[in-house]
């Protein structure tokens, strides 16, 4: 019965009080004394969020319990690149007042403001409660999500023969008047103007198209790699068969693992200093800056700026604007632009990769 589990699951909290003090859970039970949500986050939980809470994955997963109760993990990435966890919660259904209720209490029990993205699937209750409590956050979908619908939007000839040019202008379009204008063309092409899931996904294009959210720090976490990887993470170790505290045990030994990974990467990272390629003081600093595992990714970007060669096109009084494109080994990788601006000494590229990741590129390494 969930109501015994609801008094297992606040034992079971109280003593890990007892051994971590900034443990903080809620449990809220209904007139039956049944389960209708959970929420629980240790001190790890919370200095992770401290950290690198800028941004949140939160998505919700079924059958893990016996009960069909929803697990919902709130995710991030750590300054390795690692998933990490900041909270989790046990939800009796999906109504918009228990997500309300959950953002209520992470805010509450977070050491800093809200997130400035969170990234869901698409969901208009989950939507709706984010709306309500995070006002100032940038709610952004996967942008994996829709894109896979397209097999069941558009019959099997139209997605044979336009999915690739649908992915194109998706993935491959760098501001919103070129998504646009490649989208138009596409439909005129498939005579897909009468879609009405084409018409609703474009009308939120600004919640998961890369050309329109890249602009907004997101740490690489709207990626399908980085859902799945998360989702794996949990099927692993859980089971529709658990009870409830089958399952706080289960996890309990996946997180120990996840924990240990972490340790282990941050002990490489202090005592193993990274390769410098070149002799460039930008390397030096950036390799005092960067954990080991970023600042790979780095120096692959400077490596790669060494063939690649900025052009200017156009210049005023505030600003130049000049085109980038790779050497002869990377030729087809298409021209970007970099706007920079004289007043502010400020450098951008049209593939926001600094924007969005945090990682300087290569057309900026170049321009440099």
């Amino acid at each position: 019965m969930r109501g015994q589990d609801a008094e297992l699951l606040k034992e079971y909290f109280l003593t890990e009080q007892i051994k971590d003090p900034s443990f903080i859970f809620e449990i809220d039970v209904d007139d039956d004394c049944q389960l209708k949500r959970c929420f629980w986050a240790d001190s790890v939980f919370r200095t992770a969020y401290g950290c690198f809470g800028d941004v949140i994955i939160f998505y919700t997963t079924y059958n893990t319990n016996q009960y069909s109760m929803i697990f919902t993990p709130l995710v991030g990435v750590n300054n390795h690149g690692q998933t990490v966890l900041f909270a989790c919660a046990f939800l009796s259904d999906d109504k918009t007042n228990l997500f309300v209720r959950l953002f209520e209490v992470l805010k509450k029990s977070m050491p800093t403001n809200n997130p400035k993205m969170i990234i869901t699937d698409q969901d208009p209750i989950m939507t709706k409660a984010i709306a309500h409590s995070l006002l100032n956050t940038f709610h952004r979908y996967y942008s994996w999500h829709i894109p896979e619908k397209f097999s069941t939007y558009l019959n099997a000839i139209t997605y044979r023969d336009f999915y690739k040019d649908f992915r194109q202008c998706i993935w491959e379009s760098e501001c919103p008047m070129e998504f646009e204008r490649k989208l138009e063309t596409i439909i005129n092409k498939a005579s897909l103007y009468d879609n009405d899931w084409l018409k609703s996904i474009f009308e939120m294009r600004n919640r998961w198209v890369p050309a329109y959210v890249n602009h907004i720090f997101s740490s690489g976490m709207s990626s399908n790699q980085r859902a799945e990887s998360s989702h794996a993470f949990f099927k692993k170790y859980v089971s529709k068969k658990n009870l409830l505290m089958d399952f706080i045990l289960q996890f309990n030994r996946a997180l120990a693992h996840q924990r240990h990974e972490e340790l282990a990467t941050d002990h490489v990272g202090i005592n193993e200093k990274p390769l410098l390629k070149l002799s460039l003081e930008m390397e030096k600093k950036m390799a005092e800056i960067y954990t080991r595992k970023i600042f790979l990714k780095f120096q692959d970007e400077l490596w790669q700026s060494l063939v690649t060669m900025p052009q200017l096109v156009r210049e005023n009084d505030t600003h130049k604007v000049y085109t980038v494109e790779s050497g002869p080994h990377y030729s087809g990788h298409r021209a970007r632009e970099i706007a920079y601006d004289k007043g502010s000494n400020y450098a951008s590229c049209s593939c926001k990769k600094f924007d969005s990741q945090g990682i300087p590129c290569k057309h900026i390494l170049a321009f440099l």
